[in-house]
């Protein structure tokens, strides 16, 4: 997951600082890494990547559980919350955490309740991710750094913008063929999709 990539770099640096303490910071990364190749600006990357870290802070704080056990994905302001979290009321906090963090504008809850599937299932769920990154990476067809992918519980869930439908669903297709897939789920727009207009006219 990028956050955590990115976490400690963007406090370093004063990006976002406030949004850093007190949390651990985990993990190292470059902030602009394949920014310039994207079809989002690079000043919209890092503010997706700032409230990422800001909602991924505020949930260390609140518990190292759902820090552990909820991914975030943000794509112009639009939060996804993916994983499997002990209880209904952790899946309300999470989304509450969500929505009242600077710059969101649309909060999708793909969370689920049950018990952590422990470590040979996250191995299997990386190794789909893994898979599918390779895969789309060697697709001259598709377009992968506009792409962000997360598996949880064999289900893959693919975010990000896509330049076309046809596009689209070449990376959903290449998802489903993936050994140990069950599901896939598309939460990615197209690059003319109309609701990218309306995140871009919400006040910050």
């Amino acid at each position: 997951m990028k956050t955590r990539l990115l976490l400690a770099a963007l406090c370093l640096s004063g990006f976002g600082l406030s949004a850093c303490a007190p949390a651990i910071l985990i993990g190292t990364g470059a902030v602009a890494v394949g920014t310039v190749a994207e079809d989002r600006t690079t000043m919209a990357n890092l503010e997706d990547s700032r409230m990422e870290l800001s909602i991924q802070n505020a949930l260390l704080n609140h518990s190292g559980t759902l820090f552990r056990d909820v991914a975030v994905e943000v794509t112009e302001g639009r939060v996804l919350l993916i994983g499997t979290v002990p209880t209904r009321e952790d899946r309300v906090v999470a989304t509450q955490i969500a929505w009242e963090t600077e710059g969101v504008t649309a909060v999708e809850d793909s969370l689920e309740i049950g018990e952590n599937q422990g470590t040979m299932a996250y191995l299997t769920d990386a190794r789909i991710s893994n898979t599918l990154r390779l895969e789309m990476l060697t697709d001259t067809s598709i377009k992968s750094v506009n792409y962000n992918i997360e598996t949880v519980n064999r289900v893959v869930h693919i975010t990000g913008l896509a330049r076309s439908r046809t596009e689209l669903d070449r990376v959903i297709r290449r998802a489903q063929e993936v050994e140990g897939v069950q599901r896939v789920v598309s939460h990615a727009l197209t690059l003319d999709d109309p609701r990218r207009a309306v995140a871009a006219t919400v006040p910050g």
